[in-house]
């Protein structure tokens, strides 16, 4: 019910003036009465003759209610951030600063204390036109400037739900549409969610621009400012102005009101945010809104004091019990961060009481009465809870990852270097082509020996690091850049796409499978002609500190020296053998590699890649071509992202492809008896067989007749993805006899096959096992898409239909059924 209330007889208000008049919600009204922080502000305003603030109040606080009411109808699925949750704020507000505090606090900072709570989560309640617009909902007509930009805000968050995204895709093929949808909304949310507090800043700057005024001091823009830090890390209050002046001897603490909001929004935590009723008539089905609703259903008291902080809840699973001490676990957090800002303030000089502002938080939250909920026979609880979970030790699991049986050889190290220094490039290639800047990547591998000391180095003149991609990406064992939401954000921010080299590994820890120390020295390029500081780093050993100092470097890039042990990978290998140990890891290079010895250099690139030949993978049956045909085909696609060739054996009889040759069929009689010697060759999945009969003499004068068999033409291949080779036999054999990610051809095939940006694979952390998944089923389809097109154009028309019909009665299923697409 709204009710005019005149400032001359509601809540005791004096009026301004005569005709001074605002509206008041009666429910507002009644709400405000019961906060101590409101009281202590009326008392102030009604003592000073400060009504038009009370006003403003009431103002603020009708608009936020009505505005909030939205919330539940855009984000269903998580807990409301309605006019309960403002209410239950500024009661704990009231219960976290001591009434002697209080009694103290400037009338400014008793205002912006509750206008912060009405409008901090203001922006979980968007315009209904610009929802419409992100879900591209609205005519074309309608999009004004706003609305376009607002779409195009919307469409570039999309892009970073690459997995959403594909699973979108999938469920409309597969006619799920209230699934897809389903996605849909949960990104919409995702996208509500995480711009809340820049969309708080926008709705006050839209709707309250000039409107927060104490006196003659407009406080719009640290309203703003203050909302939108709640959903920042605390280190922004810290740069925040600690004073604002608001008249004779009144201040505004900007960053002790920013601290208080944050606290009693987190602390927060009871039923009257998720009541059952309308829990119980949500389909809730989002796993993360699930885990909010069922925290919160579980508290049922909470008792709040400057110095005590403890919540009650009664669990009916221990999942729920664990979510609700994560939570506390981030509560206490938040008490220690906000002990850190209020015990930073200063005066700044301006002769004011800091210490009214330095209020005792509550160390940590007492969890002592949260507990499983208990059987109303029994009087037991109805599950033990134990923070029992699997825990991992970094020194063992690292001596694991590193040990040889579960991260393959040593030298992936150096493989490790040598993707990171090549994906440093090609994203600084990228950002320079945005740029229009000219770049010419460079990448630099030396092994040299100084001091009878050997040392490994990788250079290159990439993107570089700054201490932010340092302690996010760098040292996080199997935490990529290139796949965080961080990197995604940059792609679309340029409205471009970039793949990366780089698979999922132990990442730079695989270095202290060859070193002991290593010495890093970087640079950030960050826009245009602008770089992050130079650093160096030292690491002596993986469980050690970095040691991270000033660096005079004066270009972009990475520089990283291993300090070798005694016994390494490459102590044996001539100047030679190093090289073609580069040349084997990365076979076809997106960048240009430049291998530095002792004795001399050599530059190479992907030309490399197209001048190796085909010889190694043969073995020596294959140079027997008798009955048998080589067909060399170009396994080349620009569609699939395919680059080398290969080679198909296909037996043949007058010229025509046969299923089977009798080489050899004679009978020989011995003593009477007919013995018949035999020899003929077939195919076999992905070789040539041949099987022979001969006889023998034992010692016993006994003639006995032998069946032997032999593989010939064995199949062979050498695969890199983007370059960087993957040390993974693609054929069946006793190394990967429990893998589904073989291929099964009906002939014999050796090939080379460099895999690039339209096509990927995805790999184990030691990168020398495929997963079997749709990316490996797809690349499957692809090559032997490209085989049959390739031999169909090479052969005629006849021996096609032949070959086709002999592929048809091989046990080969995917390849008999593309082979048959082809007729």
């Amino acid at each position: 019910m709204i009710r005019k209330i005149r400032c001359d007889t509601a809540m005791n208000f004096k009026p301004l003036n005569a005709r001074k008049e605002y509206y008041m919600n009666e429910y507002l009204e009644n709400q405000l009465n019961k906060s101590v922080v409101y009281q202590q502000l009326k008392d102030n305003c009604e003592r000073n003759n400060q009504h038009e603030v009370l006003a403003l109040v009431a103002k603020v606080g009708t608009f936020a209610v009505e505005r909030l009411k939205t919330v539940i109808k855009n984000m269903p699925e998580f807990t409301l951030h309605d006019d309960t949750h403002i209410f239950n704020m500024l009661t704990i507000i009231g219960k976290l600063i001591p009434q002697e505090n209080m009694r103290k606090l400037s009338t400014p900072d008793l205002f912006m204390l509750i206008v912060s709570v009405f409008l901090h989560d203001i922006g979980m309640a968007p315009d209904e036109k610009h929802i419409l617009a992100w879900k591209n909902q609205l005519p074309e007509t309608e999009y004004d400037e706003e609305l376009k930009e607002e779409r195009e805000k919307f469409a570039r968050f999309r892009l970073t739900y690459t997995h959403q995204l594909a699973d979108i895709e999938r469920l409309e093929t597969e006619q799920e549409f209230s699934k897809a949808q389903l996605l849909e909304d949960y990104i919409v949310t995702e996208y509500i969610r995480t711009t809340h507090s820049i969309r708080a800043r926008e709705v006050i700057a839209k709707y309250w621009a000039g409107e927060i005024v104490y006196q003659d001091t407009d406080l719009t823009e640290d309203l703003a400012t203050i909302c939108f830090s709640h959903n920042e890390s605390y280190t922004y209050l810290l740069q925040m102005e600690t004073f604002r002046v608001c008249g004779q001897d009144e201040y505004l603490c900007i960053p002790f009101v920013a601290t208080v909001l944050r606290l009693a929004d987190i602390i927060d935590f009871d039923p009257k945010r998720t009541p059952s009723v309308l829990f119980s008539h949500l389909a809730v089905k989002n796993p993360v809104s699930l885990s909010e609703w069922k925290k919160h259903q579980s508290i049922n008291a909470w008792t709040i004091s400057p110095r005590k902080l403890l919540f009650s809840a009664q669990c009916e699973h221990p999942a729920i019990e664990a979510t609700i001490l994560a939570f506390c676990n981030q509560i206490d957090e938040e008490l220690r961060n906000g002990t850190v800002i209020l015990s930073n303030l200063s005066d700044e000089g301006m002769d004011i009481d800091v210490e009214v502002y330095k209020i005792s938080l509550p160390p940590q939250v007492d969890r002592r009465k949260i507990q499983a909920k208990k059987d109303i026979i029994s009087g037991k609880p109805i599950y033990r809870y134990h923070d029992t979970k699997f825990s991992l030790s970094k020194k063992q699991i690292i001596d694991l990852l590193m040990g040889t049986k579960l991260y393959g050889k040593p030298e992936v190290a150096l493989r490790e270097l040598l993707q990171n220094s090549i994906d440093a490039c090609l994203l600084r290639q990228k950002l320079s082509e945005l740029w229009g800047i000219e770049y010419t990547p460079k990448v630099k591998v030396s092994l040299y020996t100084k001091n009878n000391v050997d040392y490994l180095r990788v250079s290159d003149n990439g993107v570089g690091m700054n201490q932010h991609i340092i302690d996010n990406y760098y040292t996080n064992v199997g935490c990529s850049y290139y796949s965080s939401r961080e990197f995604s954000e940059l792609m679309v921010s340029f409205k471009s796409s970039f793949t990366p080299i780089s698979r999922f590994g132990i990442g730079i820890l695989s270095c202290f499978m060859v070193c002991d120390s290593m010495e890093v020295t970087t640079r950030r390029i960050r826009e245009r002609f602008e770089c992050d500081e130079a650093l160096h780093i030292s690491i002596e050993g993986y469980e050690s500190l970095f040691v991270i100092s000033d660096s005079d470097k004066k270009e972009p890039g990475t520089d990283t020296i291993l300090t070798l042990r005694p016994v390494h990978p490459w102590d044996r290998m001539n100047e030679e053998e190093f090289m073609q140990c580069i040349k084997v890891i990365v076979p076809n290079p997106a960048v240009q590699i430049e291998i530095e010895t002792n004795k001399g250099s050599e530059l190479y690139s992907s030309d490399y890649f197209d001048d190796l030949d085909l010889e190694p993978l043969l073995d020596y049956s294959w140079n027997n071509t008798k009955n048998i045909r080589k067909i060399d085909i170009d396994l080349t696609c620009e569609e699939y992202g395919f680059k080398g060739r290969g080679c198909i054996g296909i037996l043949t009889k007058n010229g025509l492809p046969a299923e089977e040759i009798e080489i050899l069929s004679k009978d020989v009689e011995i003593d009477g008896e007919i013995y018949t010697l035999s020899s003929n060759i077939k195919y076999k999945t992905n070789c040539i067989t041949e099987t022979s009969t001969s006889i023998s003499v034992d010692e016993d004068g006994e003639i006995d007749t032998n069946t032997s068999w032999s593989e010939r033409f064995k199949s062979k291949a050498s695969l890199s993805i983007h370059g960087i080779e993957v040390p993974y036999n693609l054929f069946p054999d006793y190394s990967n006899r429990m893998s589904k990610a073989v291929l099964k051809i009906p002939f014999p095939f050796s090939f080379r096959l460099d895999i690039g940006v339209n096509s990927d694979l995805n790999l184990n952390s030691a990168r020398d096992q495929i997963i079997y998944d749709e990316k490996w089923l797809t690349f499957e389809e692809n090559l032997y898409r490209i085989i049959c097109r390739r031999l169909k154009d090479i052969l005629s028309s006849s021996d096609w239909k032949i070959l086709n019909e002999i592929i048809q009665k091989n046990n080969t299923d995917t390849f008999s059924r593309v082979a048959n697409s082809f007729e």
